[in-house]
């Protein structure tokens, strides 16, 4: 049994879509995971000597 073309057409247009949303969702959790880390790294309390010099034969 054969969909007709325009079903066809409505359900592809459909599962693109979804398949946008969810791209579109992923990359918003994806902002919120940066955001979210680049509070804890502003949190992180600055020490005048750790990270002042580099060991360039480590």
């Amino acid at each position: 049994m054969e969909v007709p073309a325009g079903i066809a057409a409505q359900a592809a247009l459909t599962r693109q879509a979804i398949s946008l949303e969810m791209v579109k969702q992923a990359a918003s959790m994806e902002q919120q995971l940066a955001s979210i880390l680049e509070q804890a790294i502003s949190n992180v309390p600055v020490s005048s000597s750790r990270g002042a010099t580099l060991n360039m034969q480590a």
